[in-house]
């Protein structure tokens, strides 16, 4: 699974994708997608089954499941995940 996690700030991104890198969690910095508002210009993709303690306690804004296109659609969708509401 993928998920998305957006912060309040690009300086928090940036501190939380060092720190999950450091911890060795599969992450790729992007800018954050259109159908999601935040307040930040940056998010993470974290490819995790769930979401583990390193990850919760990186200063998240929030957490979405990131689903893949529906057919014909060019986009991923994105929920919240439930332990990030």
């Amino acid at each position: 699974m993928t998920l998305l996690a957006t912060y309040p700030s690009s300086h928090a991104a940036l501190r939380a994708e060092r720190r999950l890198k450091d911890a060795g969690l599969p992450i790729e910095l992007i800018p954050v997608p259109r159908q999601i508002h935040s307040s930040c210009g940056f998010c993470l993709l974290v490819h995790l089954q769930e979401p583990d303690a390193t990850l919760l306690d990186s200063g998240l804004e929030g957490l979405w499941r990131a689903l893949d296109p529906e057919p014909g659609q060019p986009r991923r969708r994105y929920e919240r995940h439930p332990s990030h509401p």
